[in-house]
């Protein structure tokens, strides 16, 4: 198998593997949605604002996800603006995740969310990164 076809096979892999385990994390979130202890009761908008934030990251990230699965599948016809934007998603939304520590002080609520958030990472960038076009 050439070199080429090895690198779209493992790189197709390990970005499911990303996306899975960011889907893991869209899953939890939104399951708190309908979890009527996720209200803030002081904030102006009303009790359910924070549900709605929960409701919007959920569908963003889906749809950001589904971008980077669009270009897994184009395999290796893919164009370098199809990577290009696979890869400014995959960092994008790795660095969302890893911004929760400079604003709340840690970098996930618990160690479950931590491996998420690392396999989630490390499958996007890795991944992304072994998919990217042959210069021409």
């Amino acid at each position: 198998m050439p070199a080429g076809r090895v690198s779209e096979r493992i790189g197709g892999a390990i970005t499911a593997l990303g996306i899975a385990a960011g889907m893991l994390s869209v899953r939890h979130t939104a399951g708190h949605v309908a979890d009527k202890a996720y209200k803030g009761l002081e904030v102006p908008q009303g009790a359910g604002h924070v549900r709605y934030h929960m409701v919007r990251e959920a569908v963003i990230t889906t749809t950001a996800l589904s971008t980077v699965v669009m270009g897994v599948a184009a395999g290796p016809g893919r164009d370098r603006a199809m990577w290009r934007a696979m890869a400014t998603i995959g960092i994008g939304y790795s660095a969302a995740m890893w911004s929760a520590r400079p604003i709340s002080g840690t970098w996930a609520p618990n160690r479950k969310a931590l491996v998420v958030h690392a396999v989630s990472t490390a499958g996007l960038c890795i991944g992304v990164w072994l998919l990217r076009p042959a210069r021409r």
